[in-house]
């Protein structure tokens, strides 16, 4: 490497854009603080990452010794906590729409009299299931109780006529269920969410420092500039420019990691130095999306809009909170074109099962491919300065 191509060139660019990025702390607090304030955000928001105690009432119409011990059953099962008693369904639903609970039982009346006369009757069970994960676990926390409820008269009866438990249990339950949540054994939250709902974040303010870098040297008219120390090479011109934002997200990235799967302990079945690997190459596709949207329309203020737009949708392609393949088949297509989606796909195989290559070489593939795009938007932007200069 000469002393020319040191002077002037990509060198000279990448300089330029750290004196630009020092000039002024909102730069850096953009690129650096507010990507660490959202993983810090990202780590603490769901607390221990296990939803229980969640608030539910009983409505009491019976007011027996049995219905006096299924509100003690419901107290002692973890998912719920009995927070009101109340007599009237009324009162439940006004508290319920009010957000005071999530959930309510209502026992009938005249309820013991009809079990102790082996008489059909039922419990009712109402539940908020708008917020679904919080509905799912109020209604795994009823059915707990249920279950004890609806065993307790049977096991009566084989007592008086001296059935032992165990047949008692294979009456009961003919069926024995076992159940092995896979790959999130500890039902935890934090531990499922966090990580992507960090990436979704964090991709949406690489986009934007990116398009912002560009567009401001074009409404400032320092483009020329750019390309005066990049040796008039729009090539120096945009991998200069890019190198010290993908230098500072992939730092970013790697404390990132550090922090979720080594000192938060997240669950991770593959090698860290796997799934940085795989954020590194994040961070250049998404960088070169950014690029290349903006060299098809370099107007600032139109483009951050776009850009903000297409991050948000990237959100809900990445799959996270709904399964890409229940879309429609054309969004599910359009997925595809969201670096998002394919870094998901990839990091939960890393997280969660780490042989599994042959089922996402085809998203690393994909992947990879976005860096294509820098090439596009460099020939597409050099195309139009010229065409802008001559016009001038």
């Amino acid at each position: 490497m000469n002393y020319e191509f040191m002077k002037g060139g990509f060198f000279a660019v990448v300089k330029r854009e750290c004196l630009v990025l020092t000039s002024r702390p909102l730069y850096l607090f953009t690129a650096l603080v507010f990507p660490l304030f959202a993983l810090f955000f990202m780590t603490t928001i769901f607390g221990d990452g296990m939803i229980d105690s969640i608030p539910v009432a009983i409505v009491d119409e019976d007011d027996s010794r049995m219905s006096r011990n299924i509100t003690r059953l419901c107290s002692a099962v973890p998912e719920i906590r009995v927070t009101q008693v109340v007599a009237n369904t009324a009162e439940a639903r006004d508290a319920l729409l009010s957000k005071e609970i999530y959930g309510y039982l209502i026992i009938p009346n005249e309820f013991e009299s009809d079990v102790n006369a082996n008489k059909n009757t039922s419990l009712t069970l109402c539940y908020h299931y708008a917020f679904l994960s919080v509905g799912s676990e109020v209604l795994q926390g009823f059915l707990n109780v249920l279950r004890i409820i609806a065993v307790n008269p049977l096991q009566e009866t084989a007592n008086f006529l001296g059935i032992d438990e165990k047949t008692v249990e294979s009456i009961a339950s003919p069926i024995s269920i076992s159940a092995h949540p896979l790959y999130n054994p500890s039902l935890n939250y934090t531990s499922y969410l966090s990580f992507p709902y960090f990436w979704v974040l964090f991709q949406i303010l690489i986009l934007l420092n990116i398009a912002y870098s560009f567009g401001i040297e074009y409404k400032n008219g320092k483009i020329r500039d750019c390309l005066i120390a990049g040796n008039r090479k729009f090539t120096n011109v945009v991998l200069g420019k890019m190198f010290p934002y993908v230098i500072i997200f992939s730092s970013v990235a790697i404390f990132a990691n550090v922090l979720m799967f080594n000192v938060l302990e997240f669950d991770l079945s593959s090698s860290i130095f796997a799934i940085i690997a795989v954020c590194v190459l994040f961070i250049l596709a998404t960088c070169s999306i950014a690029i290349f949207l903006f060299s098809i329309y370099p107007n600032l203020p139109i483009i951050i809009s776009f850009i903000s737009m297409f991050g948000s949708l990237g959100a809900t392609f990445a799959g996270v909170t709904f399964p890409v393949n229940a879309m429609y088949p054309f969004f599910e297509k359009l997925s595809y074109f969201f670096p998002i989606r394919h870094f998901v796909v990839m990091t939960d195989y890393l997280r969660f099962e780490s042989h599994a290559f042959i089922y996402y070489w085809e998203h690393l593939i994909v992947l990879m491919s976005f860096n294509i795009l820098i090439i596009l938007a460099t020939v597409i932007l050099k195309h139009k300065y010229k065409a802008a200069s001559y016009g001038h």
